[in-house]
């Protein structure tokens, strides 16, 4: 049997036993998963590089920006969590070095602040 073949088979049958949908049939739109991917990939940032403290806060503050439709407005926040659970990566491929943390964690707070800005802004409006 063809290795890749096999692959996709024991993938399928995971996502049959957890339930969760496969990423590209949970999302058909491809902007829709690239944000999706970025929101999964600085939650692993977070986890590699931050304090268990920063992140609980960044990962409560990613929850807050999927509510609040920053991620992707025309989907549900339940279906936009179901993908960024499923596109996780391996923290060391998004995080080869130690010594990239400083930037990443830097990244990450002016990410967190700037959507603060634009939550509190549409909260405003309301």
């Amino acid at each position: 049997m063809n290795p890749r073949k096999a692959g996709a088979q024991v993938f399928a049958a995971c996502v049959l036993l957890v339930g969760l949908p496969a990423p590209a049939q949970l999302l058909a739109d491809a902007a829709l998963v690239a944000k999706a991917q970025v929101e999964a990939d600085d939650r692993v940032i977070a986890a590699r590089c931050g304090s268990p403290a920063f992140e609980k806060q960044f990962f409560r503050h990613s929850q807050a920006a999927v509510r609040a439709g920053l991620v992707s407005n025309r989907t549900s926040p339940a279906r936009v969590e179901q993908a960024i659970t499923a596109l996780r990566r391996n923290p060391i491929v998004l995080v080869t070095a130690n010594v990239d943390c400083a930037a990443q964690l830097a990244r990450l707070k002016q990410v967190i602040k700037s959507r603060s800005q634009s939550m509190g802004t549409s909260r405003q409006r309301q």
